[in-house]
């Protein structure tokens, strides 16, 4: 009986595999294909139309004597850095303090609102806000005529704004994702802190945040790799500009394959892309499983 019943098991979980196979493998098949395309499309110059001319490494060569690239290297690192800061520890405080509240629903909602609107709607809204007949506008009403312009076509400061509309419509996400984490922390090592006398900073940093350390680091992952591959929100706003000053690696790929039929180089900047996501994720991923 034993004997019938381990075969039964076995029988139903080779079931359950071949229910997914399908699906898997499609995946599979044009997510290995593409990688494999773009990875041999990186080493030929070709604009789409005429045959491919391969080219070796000359792709890469000219994109790291580009002085464009290197600023959207620059942008992508600047949207990396403060995407950490602000999108892991903000939406953290926030929920520190929410699940203290007796409206912590209302608020997690309220929060979690602009998640609902896609990048290109947030992006449409920031634009508009932030042109000559927007917030500038009132502040030229205030007395104040050297504020009229358009800020987003000054270089960096639009870089800054942008930055602040992604994490203000990705914020929510990762404050619910926290307060679910705190509400299901195990209490039992918070009561026997609390009856040693722990104060309330060390209550956090020493027992709950070590308790939710699996949440940070999804939410740390999310984040980074979202600010790599960010795009929509800076095409809507800037498209790049102005002169290219606003460009990062995920809108540089687009331009060089779209806008300049470039396809080469494009696939170039999506190699060198995907390799700096999976070196970045593997250490963090590291890191994690080493120190579990």
């Amino acid at each position: 009986m034993a004997f019938k019943a381990g075969q039964n098991k076995e029988k139903s979980v080779i079931r359950d595999y071949l229910y997914i196979a399908p699906a898997v493998l499609l995946v599979a098949i044009y997510f290995i294909s593409s990688i494999l395309y773009t990875f041999f499309l990186s080493f030929h110059d070709w604009d789409g139309v005429n045959q491919m001319m391969f080219c070796g490494i000359d792709n890469y060569r000219s994109l790291f004597s580009d002085s464009n690239f290197l600023i959207s290297v620059g942008n992508t690192l600047i949207w990396v850095v403060s995407s950490l800061v602000i999108s892991v520890l903000l939406p953290l405080l926030l929920a520190i303090m929410i699940t203290k509240s007796s409206f912590s629903k209302l608020f997690t909602n309220v929060f979690y609102f602009p998640t609902a609107i896609s990048a290109t709607v947030s992006g449409v809204i920031m634009a508009t806000l932030l042109s000559t007949y927007g917030i500038p506008y009132l502040f030229g009403l205030m007395g104040h005529p050297e504020m009229v312009k358009d800020w987003l076509a000054v270089p960096y400061v639009n870089t800054f704004v942008m930055i602040l509309t992604g994490i203000w419509q990705g914020i929510g996400l990762n404050l619910v994702l926290y307060v679910a984490a705190f509400r299901n922390v195990d209490l039992s090592p918070v009561e026997a802190a609390m009856i040693d006398g722990v104060g309330a900073v060390k209550m956090y940093t020493k027992v709950i945040l070590p308790l939710i350390r699996p949440t940070i680091i999804v939410v740390l992952l999310m984040s980074l790799v979202n600010s790599f591959k960010v795009f929509d929100g800076i095409w809507v706003m800037t498209k790049g500009g102005p002169y290219r000053s606003s460009e990062t690696l995920a809108l540089t790929m687009y331009e060089e394959s779209f806008i300049y039929n470039r396809y080469g180089r494009g696939a170039a900047v999506a190699i060198v892309l995907t390799v700096v996501i999976l070196i970045v994720s593997y250490f963090n991923l590291k890191n994690t499983f080493r120190e579990e």
